[in-house]
């Protein structure tokens, strides 16, 4: 079997070292690229071309969930793999929109991840037992979400940049450094995101992130 070369995302230091002196135990599976956010791991995807893209769904600038619908639009090649602590139907379910073929829970066994690596390596899917649930009820409506008409999707892509960054504190002058943009289409980007959503104060835009986890 030829060897299956992986990105590995996660906003923290050690649990990235953990899982890859798990991977990296095997000869088969090779971690060629680390990423502590989800920007990072779409700029990694970009130049590396992995195999499998191991995202965490909770990291900062950029979520797991956004991160992976880039990476699949960057690198078609790519399978996704999701990990987070979280088992709310909202993340499994965006998950699978975005792409994603399988989502592991963190505190899985060290076999449930190798199993569910091998599962999507061989063209299958593999979710947590504990989030299965969510998985066969979206099957059973047809692949159809409750929320069709969910406000996020009208964003484009550097709108949901800028939205999470804005959730998570930045100011405009703090996101404008960041992403090398003026202040001016940082502002014009703020305003169209809050029309898109029906939004009008910080506030407003902080619970809607929240309520679509984003951030938690």
């Amino acid at each position: 079997m030829s060897t299956l070369r992986i990105l590995l995302a996660d906003d923290h230091t050690l649990v990235r070292q953990g899982l890859r002196r798990i991977l990296e135990s095997h000869a088969d599976l090779e971690v060629v690229a680390e990423a502590g956010s989800g920007a990072e791991a779409v700029e990694q995807a970009r130049r590396c071309k992995p195999d499998l893209a191991i995202l965490d769904v909770g990291m900062r600038e950029l979520n797991g969930l956004e991160a992976a619908a880039q990476i699949r639009r960057a690198c078609a090649s790519a399978t996704v793999l999701m990990l987070s602590m979280h088992s709310d139907e909202r993340y499994v379910l965006r998950a699978i929109r975005e792409g994603a073929k399988g989502y592991v829970l963190k505190d899985c066994v060290e076999d449930e991840l190798l199993q569910a690596i091998d599962s999507v390596r061989q063209g299958g899917h593999f979710f947590s037992p504990a989030v299965s649930q969510f998985v066969h009820q979206q099957n059973a409506r047809g692949g159809r979400s409750d929320n069709p008409d969910d406000r996020y999707e009208l964003l484009t892509e550097r709108e949901r940049h800028i939205y999470q960054l804005l959730a998570e504190g930045n100011s405009n002058k703090d996101i404008a450094a960041r992403l090398g943009l003026s202040l001016h289409t940082v502002e014009t980007h703020r305003a169209r995101v809050m029309e898109k959503l029906g939004v009008h104060t910080a506030a407003e835009l902080v619970l809607s992130a929240v309520r679509r986890g984003l951030i938690s």
